[in-house]
């Protein structure tokens, strides 16, 4: 399979050279291949000379728009759609160092299934240079700042389980730093929106749209970028999400569209009884599942737990069994094709999965979901 990797830039020189001498480690199967398709906005910072003075091991096609009013970061990956050549498009941000993986999970996710969207998560560094040198010959994290913090939707499936395709809400989980879907799923729904020219929610209703369109989505656990630090403001950003917020709701008034309004307790800065990102979601999320009658009380979930030895035989059993009964799948294995086969089920039922957690972490869920049989595991009983 060719993947093609859409990445916006813009008057970011600095952050950018790093992303692309990252990519030069990627490792693929024998038989499998990746382009680069750089759109650079309209950039003035000498982005362009830097990138043709670099060494990849990689073909990269540098799409240039000349900046304008119409000038967004939509119709700037929908001109990196209309250039890509590979049936896949991955999507990343020019300011990510991207793991050596990357390609090759997003790639894996699409090889039986062609109705995904496949969602990766991104780890924030602290800030500080990047040995771009050094990273171009090697990947390294010695070549970067450290890890400080994980992906904020990380925590909400550590509280509602690994499995994205049993949220509700899970469409809100599409950003465009990390995630792959096929082009001709792209090209059926029109693509981004590019009246949406400011900052957030660009992402989020093209997921919306995939997910209407009759795509499951999935999050891949190995697919990984990092996200390089660099000034950002909180005020710009939420008068940028009220502006896009207005627009989406108007676009699509459905209900649960219009419930992420919960999330405006988390964006709005001068707010005093401002919500952490994990509150606020759970709050959405709840109220989705409440509008659609899925609210998890009263239900009587059973527990099956893979291991080596019913491994082959696990996603026919996990399908079995969920058709005729709530399900909490405990997965032991180190397995990486598990996760993003379980998410793709569609039991019709509640369908709970975590890969290996802590103990912490089903008392949590025992306690969230009311299955006593969790705490068991806690035990190792």
């Amino acid at each position: 399979m060719k993947a093609s990797l859409v990445i916006p830039t813009y008057n970011s020189r600095d952050l950018v050279v790093p992303c692309l001498q990252s990519l030069n480690h990627q490792r693929l199967q024998q038989g499998d291949e990746f382009e680069v398709v750089l759109v650079d906005d309209g950039s003035a910072d000498g982005t362009g000379e830097a990138v043709d003075a670099l060494t990849l091991t990689y073909p990269v096609r540098r799409v240039y728009l000349p900046r304008t009013e119409e000038s967004c970061r939509s119709a700037a990956r929908n001109a990196g759609i209309r250039t890509a050549q590979g049936d896949l498009v991955v999507f990343a941000d020019g300011d990510q160092i991207i793991d050596p993986l990357f390609v090759q999970e997003h790639i894996d996710c699409h090889r039986a299934r062609p109705d995904l969207v496949a969602i990766g998560f991104r780890d924030y560094l602290a800030p500080g240079p990047v040995d771009a040198s050094r990273l171009g010959d090697a990947f390294t994290q010695d070549a970067f700042p450290p890890v400080t913090a994980m992906d904020e939707r990380a925590e909400v499936m550590e509280v509602l389980s690994h499995n994205l395709g049993n949220l509700a809400a899970g469409w809100h989980f599409v950003y465009g730093c990390n995630f792959s879907v096929r082009r001709e799923h792209l090209l059926a729904v029109g693509g981004f929106d590019e009246h949406i020219k400011r900052w957030s929610f660009e992402d989020v209703e093209l997921g919306y749209r995939l997910h209407r369109h009759g795509l499951t989505l999935v999050h891949n656990p190995y697919a990984r970028v990092y996200h390089q630090d660099h000034a950002e403001s909180d005020k710009e950003r939420y008068e940028d999400w009220l502006e896009n917020f207005a627009y989406f709701t108007a676009k699509h008034p459905e209900l649960e569209v219009r419930l992420q309004w919960v999330l405006d307790s988390y964006f709005d800065p001068a707010r005093e009884d401002r919500s952490s990102w994990l509150d606020a979601y759970l709050r959405f999320e709840f109220a989705c599942r409440a509008a659609a009658g899925r609210l998890p009380l009263g239900r009587s979930y059973e527990v099956l737990v893979v291991d080596e030895d019913n491994l082959h035989e696990a996603v026919e059993a996990i399908g079995s069994a969920g058709a005729t009964t709530d399900l909490v799948v405990l997965d032991t294995t180190d397995d990486r094709a598990l996760p993003v086969a379980v998410q793709s089920l569609r039991t019709g039922r509640e369908l709970l999965y975590y890969k290996n957690p802590d103990p912490h972490v089903l008392e949590r869920a025992a306690k969230s979901f009311g299955c006593p049989a969790l705490l068991d595991r806690t035990t190792g009983a």
